[in-house]
């Protein structure tokens, strides 16, 4: 008898997968809103995105994959067949590592050392003019590059191989929390707004039209202003607003696939709203979701640059884009501080942009490589 109630309450959420994760993700809420209310500090934020990232991705990633094998295999030799999209993989995976061990190699990039400042990459030599204490007078020096700093200094001798590393990582923080929050928003809005239909439809499709035309800047100028620059809320800020165009190609795509016959089937035996969203329809759109995902990270990652190159971003992080800041203003004295996080950025984007063509090839049916 408790197995078959657990089985009715697990086929109200659309299966036992979907009755943890909507389990996990209600005690997470309610730390959440614990750790508001005693105003003492559970988690730091960022922990609470590092949690849901994992609850998303062991549920919806890792699990499926186990389970289907055989298709996961099918389609990565599909994948494999893009030449482009293995080498964006490898450099993934690179950035990934760089971005979980670089920091235990390297030093603080925060560490300030005049008696360095502007040390060239190695192989490299350049000519600074320094005060001589002896004839108080400007001297002219040529100054080679180190490997105690392979990749040189900044202009306030902080190590240029350090800030890069913790680039990295903010880079993949932001990107990766801020595509899945967006997407997993976008997505489940996309499916329930074309499934329910009528003014549930008109009601959530109006809502994402005023989210569209909501000025990304302003929301995070107003969150910055109330709660200070942090990482965090730039991820939240993003992730809030960057499901629209999820929601809209979701919604498209399942549109077209509520009137198939699995579908009214599965309604004619009385299946649960819960359990057609989430074990019919989600499926069958999981391939756009996926390539959405690896296309939009770029864009965020971009983004987050962006916002620390003009003040916006989290002043205790050393992200690529206030070392670009940093770099644009000693271009002609040290022009390596603004090349070095431009070629990782453009690596990045391009990585992830090779990555998406090729899944997107693999999961359009109608491509023959």
């Amino acid at each position: 008898m408790t197995e078959k109630k657990s089985g009715q309450i697990s086929d109200r959420f659309g299966g036992r997968r979907n009755l943890v994760f909507f389990s996990g993700l209600l005690a997470l809420v309610a730390v959440i809103l614990l750790d508001i209310y005693l105003e003492a500090q559970i988690l730091e934020p960022m922990g609470y995105f590092y949690i849901f990232f994992a609850l998303v991705a062991t549920c919806y990633a890792l699990y499926p994959l186990y389970v289907n094998r055989r298709l996961t295999r099918y389609y990565w030799e599909r994948t494999r067949r893009h030449r482009l999209s293995v080498l964006g993989l490898a450099f993934i995976i690179f950035l990934i590592a760089v971005a979980l061990i670089g920091p235990l190699l390297t030093p603080d990039p925060t560490k300030v050392n005049f008696d360095k400042k502007n040390t060239p990459p190695v192989g490299f030599t350049i000519q600074q003019s320094v005060f001589d204490t002896k004839t108080d007078q400007l001297v002219s020096r040529e100054t080679p590059g180190t490997w105690q700093h392979p990749l040189g200094t900044d202009e306030k001798g902080r190590d240029m191989l350090a800030m890069l590393v913790s680039g990295a990582r903010v880079s993949l923080q932001v990107g990766l929390l801020a595509t899945l929050m967006a997407i997993f928003i976008g997505a489940l809005m996309g499916v329930m707004s074309a499934y329910l239909g009528g003014w549930w439809d008109n009601a959530l499709m109006r809502f994402t039209d005023v989210m569209m035309t909501f000025p990304f800047f302003l929301l995070l100028v107003f969150i910055i202003f109330i709660f200070g620059p942090s990482l965090a809320f730039i991820i939240l800020a993003i992730g809030l607003t960057g499901w629209t165009g999820t929601a809209r190609l979701v919604r498209s795509e399942t549109l077209s696939l509520r009137t198939r016959e699995f579908v009214m089937a599965s309604k004619s035996l009385g299946a649960s709203g819960a359990r057609i969203i989430f074990r019919h329809l989600m499926p069958n759109v999981i391939s756009s979701i996926i390539v959405i995902a690896t296309l939009s990270i770029p864009g965020i990652i971009l983004a987050e640059a962006a916002l620390s190159f003009i003040g916006l971003g989290d002043p205790t992080v050393t992200s690529w884009g206030v070392v670009l800041n940093a770099g644009q203003r000693s271009l002609d004295t040290a022009w390596w501080v603004a090349v070095e996080p431009g070629i990782m950025l453009f690596l990045t984007v391009l990585a992830f942009n090779f990555l998406g063509d090729g899944i997107r090839d693999a999961f359009d049916p109608r491509s023959q490589q």
